[in-house]
């Protein structure tokens, strides 16, 4: 984490092998939303910010099969102890290895998501600490508050329409202008619609 409170430090040249988009696979693989072969096309990406620093959280925002899907992954500089989510190690030319899980499974995700939807945090922009180079997040997020006291969170892999009244507990994003706009769902409290 960086001096500006909303800024990840992302080392924007680094190498990384393998790259992010082999963990994205993976969890789409997983989760039935692609098969081996299928094209899967990048939109944007949200992140949120670890208050100790440790954990890098990202969110990509994706194209597969002709609909949008999200996947949560984080980036440790050391396994977790149980070892559940985990997806693999990836080389960071920078910081060296990392541990990359899938975000849903691992304990440092759904406080933020949580702070997301309960407290309209928005997502993080980021700053090269080697170059100062700074780019603002990618997405907006809109929190609709109430949720019922001690609700959990889901983030939705495939996000749905956010058209009509969305019920409280939501998080909806937006990214993009014009007809490159989009607007979705991303995630929601758990518990009857």
């Amino acid at each position: 984490m960086s001096e500006n409170q909303n800024t990840a430090e992302v080392y924007m040249d680094a190498a990384l092998s393998p790259g992010k988009d082999h963990f994205q696979r993976l969890v789409l693989l997983r989760e039935g939303l692609i098969a081996d072969g299928d094209e899967v096309a990048p939109q944007v990406s949200w992140r949120l910010l670890d208050p100790e620093g440790q954990v890098g959280v990202e969110i990509a925002v994706l194209r597969a099969n002709a609909r949008l899907v999200q996947v949560p992954l984080t980036y440790r500089p050391r396994p977790l102890e149980d070892g559940e989510g985990l997806l693999g190690e990836m080389e960071h030319s920078v910081l060296g290895t990392r541990y990359i899980y899938d975000a849903r499974r691992d304990p440092a995700f759904p406080p933020l998501l949580a702070a997301a939807v309960r407290e309209g945090v928005q997502p993080a922009g980021k700053r090269d600490p080697r170059t100062g180079e700074t780019q603002p997040p990618q997405v907006r997020l809109e929190a609709r508050p109430g949720a019922p006291e001690g609700a959990e969170f889901d983030l939705l892999l495939e996000p749905e329409g956010a058209e009509g009244d969305l019920r409280p507990g939501t998080l909806v994003g937006s990214w993009g202008e014009g007809e490159r706009a989009d607007r979705a769902v991303l995630a929601r409290a758990r518990g009857p619609r």
